[in-house]
């Protein structure tokens, strides 16, 4: 377990790589209040040369959707909304609550379940804590950052019909033949 202040290069070629070079360290990208949510996500942003913003002049966790979403969405990352989308490795954006003002955002650990999911995340309100998994419901969802270069188990091909069949060439004839039978 290490504590890095500002940024290092952390190994990220897959979501399961980078989980296991982070998880127990902590980060403190940029030198202020700790080890916050912020710090550990921008420090995945930073592996891609890429920062993560949330608004001029500084601001909390939830800003890096409410107001630069557009921003944050920077190849290889997308924005996605619907929690339901939610997949392993996204990053996951909570807007503000009477918990927090900052909001907060993390990793999702497991793909999405209504009752909610396994995270890997920071600070826990505790400014020195390391990454972590945690357990994080969609109360005050705001939005997904997908990163795209990270492997995913593609979607299952839609069958293809035959091509050929009198029924591609000629679609009416099987609807005269019913019309004929009901007669």
């Amino acid at each position: 377990m290490a504590q890095y202040n500002g940024y290092v290069t952390v190994p990220h070629n897959t979501y399961d790589e980078f989980r296991n070079a982070s998880l127990g360290n902590g980060y403190n990208v940029d030198y202020s209040f700790g080890n916050q949510c912020w710090d550990y996500v921008a420090l995945l942003y930073h592996q891609y040369n890429l920062t993560l913003i949330t608004k001029a002049g500084g601001g909390g966790a939830c800003d890096c959707w409410n107001i630069s979403r557009q921003a944050n969405s920077r190849d290889p990352f997308i924005s996605l909304v619907g929690k339901a989308n939610v997949k392993r490795g996204d990053v996951l954006v909570f807007d503000a609550n009477p918990w927090s003002s900052a909001g907060h955002i993390c990793i999702a650990d497991e793909d999405y379940k209504p009752e909610g999911i396994r995270t890997i995340e920071q600070n826990g309100n505790n400014p020195s804590a390391p990454v972590s998994l945690g357990f994080t419901n969609f109360n005050y969802f705001l939005g997904i950052f997908r990163n795209t270069k990270w492997d995913r188990t593609p979607p299952e091909p839609e069958p293809k019909d035959k091509k050929g069949s009198k029924k591609d060439k000629f679609p009416w004839v099987i609807g005269l033949n019913h019309w004929y039978n009901k007669r």
